[in-house]
């Protein structure tokens, strides 16, 4: 059975290679796309559902922005389970800075070039968040996806997002660590708590994420 992975914003399939799912499921990153003009985040879903054969048994993954766009998927397909990792499942859980930003539009006077370039504070952030002392990897590896219509889009989308009431999700499983800064968990409801979990703790703690995966399908 296949496991469709969603990655975090601007990361690549390189996210999820730390993790070690049960064999007999055979883990399949689906990759970004470049957003259309004015499209809606569930049209965007739905293109990116081309990457995934519905006809058969599957399970779904999202990290960060992949959740939402998972959970946005989730309004055309119906996976066996679905993983939300590191995200939201509704604009309550949204820290209340985000909430904000979205009201006044703060984000869209973010320079994005403060994101992508390399020599700016926020890449190099972003390095040390996602380098990996002992693999020793650069950012290039993951944060891939740098495209300023990209991520202009995504951030938009990410801080106006709510889910949906016209639809109820069934079968999922959301993990998220008590040290993510990017979604702080005291905002999150309905979650499994993963103690020293940051926002990219699937590279980070990919053993206790693991886990917590392959327990639920064992019980499928």
């Amino acid at each position: 059975m296949k496991l469709y992975q969603i990655s975090g914003l601007g990361a690549n399939g390189n996210a999820f290679r730390n993790l070690r799912i049960l064999p007999g499921i055979e883990p399949e990153y689906v990759p970004w796309l470049q957003p259309e003009k004015e499209e809606t985040l569930a049209h965007y879903a739905e293109r990116m559902m081309n990457a995934i054969n519905p006809k058969e048994d599957f399970l779904l993954m999202g990290i960060s922005f992949g959740g939402i766009i998972a959970q946005e998927m989730n309004r055309f397909i119906q996976p066996k389970h679905t993983f939300l990792v590191s995200t939201v499942k509704g604009r309550e859980e949204l820290p209340p800075f985000m909430r904000f930003t979205a009201k006044i539009n703060a984000h869209k006077m973010i320079p994005m070039a403060f994101l992508t370039s390399e020599k700016a504070f926020s890449y190099m952030m972003l390095r040390k968040l996602y380098y990996s002392d002992r693999e020793k990897d650069a950012i290039d590896d993951i944060f891939e996806f740098k495209d300023a219509d990209y991520l202009r889009w995504s951030i938009h989308k990410i801080v106006h997002w709510e889910h949906s009431k016209a639809y109820k999700e069934e079968h999922i499983t959301h993990l998220h660590g008590n040290k993510d800064i990017v979604f702080p968990s005291q905002y999150i409801q309905n979650a499994k708590i993963i103690e020293g979990g940051s926002h990219i703790m699937v590279m980070q703690k990919p053993k206790i994420v693991s886990a917590e995966i392959n327990e639920i399908i064992k019980g499928l």
